[in-house]
Parts: structure tokens; sequence; C-alpha cells
């Protein structure tokens, strides 16, 4: 039973920063109904925005976070104006690949910037654990959970309370009509980025003391997150949260009590059959076009 309690934890761990990627992913696809094929990339930045500022110029804790943020939200307004804009009026599909020929490039930034070698980023709770019916449970491992859940009630607040929020849900449901009713689509869309980015920088650096910061750790991540979409619903932030957290679960207790060699095989087949079955997912509506 202890063993299985350290892995439940684990994988709730791994599937709050899944979920935390496939929010932002959702965001963006409703906002711009763009499919964010670099949204592992930005994880990845988040990471390596933490190892700049906490391993390379050796700030303190909460400097170094909130320096990294800062980067990361900077990064979704570029984003948003380099990439996005000079875009937005090509098909969806050349939007699409414009993500991934970006993602590539950020891959390929970060290896010109940090090298191939792995770094391994610092937990502020480094080396800290708690026992939980017999398991030894990493502070860090509850930590990430514990902040993925406060980031998902900010996030209703935002959207549900705020007249920012629900100018962005109005932008999602129709662009066309938010803009007549004066709302300043652009400046709501920039900010689906922002929060897309603030988001990944949030689940990479929590993502960094779990794994090996790694140029490459964006791929898995990004498919990962789009399992997670699918699994819980295209456009669905409660599926997005349930999809990442199942997805986590499912490679790390699969990953244990199967092989480790298909914890990845077990996600993406469990994946398949939503789309063969159910594939607006568990909370999705009906795929249909956008309005």
């Amino acid at each position: 039973m202890a063993d299985f309690i350290q892995l439940f934890i684990n994988g709730l761990a791994i599937g709050s920063v899944y979920a935390l990627a496939a929010i932002g992913f959702v965001i963006v696809y409703s906002a711009t109904g763009v499919v964010n094929f670099a949204a592992g990339q930005f994880v990845m930045f988040g990471t390596f925005a933490g190892v700049a500022t906490l391993i390379n110029a050796q700030m303190p804790w909460p400097f170094a976070y909130g320096a990294s943020l800062a980067l990361m939200a900077l990064f979704g307004v570029l984003f948003f104006i380099s990439v996005y804009l000079p875009l937005r009026k090509s098909s969806i599909v050349t939007i699409i690949i414009g993500t991934v020929a970006v993602g590539i490039t950020m891959q390929n930034a970060a290896l010109l910037t940090f090298g191939s070698w792995p770094f391994r980023l610092p937990s502020p709770v480094e080396g800290l654990t708690v026992t939980l019916g017999g398991a030894i449970i990493s502070v860090h491992a509850l930590g990430v959970v514990a902040v993925t859940a406060i980031m998902v009630g900010l996030l209703w607040l935002l959207f549900y309370r705020t007249s920012v929020g629900i100018g962005m849900r109005a932008v999602a449901q129709d662009i066309q009509a938010a803009r007549l009713m004066g709302l300043k689509v652009n400046r709501l869309l920039a900010l689906s980025w922002i929060l897309a980015a603030l988001l990944a920088g949030i689940a990479g650096l929590m993502l960094g003391p779990m794994w090996f910061a790694d140029v490459s750790m964006g791929d898995p991540i990004a498919l990962k997150a789009f399992a997670a979409t699918i699994i819980g619903g295209f456009g669905s932030l409660p599926g997005a949260i349930v999809g990442g957290l199942f997805v986590g679960l499912s490679e790390v207790l699969g990953a244990s009590y199967i092989s480790s060699a298909y914890k990845d095989l077990i996600s993406f087949s469990i994946m398949i059959v939503f789309l063969l079955v159910r594939p607006q997912g568990v909370f999705g509506e009906r795929i249909q076009d956008r309005g």
C-alpha cells in the first residue's frame, strides 16, 4: 500500500505538470482556434528560464522565480506579435505549421545557449520528505500538486469573476461579436498567449527538479499535453485538468505495475480509444467547426 501511495502522489505531480501545459494548450485553442504544437517547448523554456536565473545567475529563490515568470510573460507577448499576428489571416493549418517551426527554432536556440548537457534544477524544498501511510513522499511532489490546485483556482476566478476573464470567454465564443461589442480583441488574444506562457513557465519550474532539464524535453511534454486534451475534451479547461492528471497517473502506475517500456504506449492507446469511441473527450462537446 505504501508503494501505491508513493506512486500515486508522484503520478499526480507529473500529471499536474501535464495539466498546466494542457490548460495553456486549451486557452490558446479556445481563443484563436490554433493548436499550439510549440506548447512543449514553452515548458522547456520555463525550465531553462529557471536554469538561467537559479543556476547561472545564482539569484535567490523568490527573485529567480519572479524573473523566470517575467521572462515567460515577455516571451508570450513576443510569440503573439512575431508569430500569431503575422499569420492570423492565414489558414489554421499555416498557423499550426508556424508553431511547429517556431518550436523547432526554440529547441535549437536552447541548444545553442545552454548546450546539450542536461541540468538538474534545484527545488526550494530540496530533500524534504513527509511520511504518509508508510510511504515517504517528496515535499516537492506535494507542492507541485498544491501549486497546480492554486493555479486552477486563480484561473477560475479570472475567467468567471473578472471583466477581463469574461472578455476572454466572449472572444473564445465569437471573436467577431466580441469585436462588435467593443472589446479589445487583440489585447485579449495577447493575454491568452501570455497566460499560456506563464502556465508553461510554472510547469517548467516545477518539472525541473523532477526531470533533468534537457533541450529535448519539450517534445514528450507536448505529446502528453495533447493526449490530455484529447482525453479530457478539446477546448475544455476541466477536461485539460482531468486529462493531464489521468495521463500522469497512467504513465507512473503503468511503468511500475506493467513495464516502463510501455508507459507511453498505455497513455496513447487510451487516447486512441477516446478518438474512436468518444472523440469529444470526457468533458468536451461534440466536435464541430468553430463559428
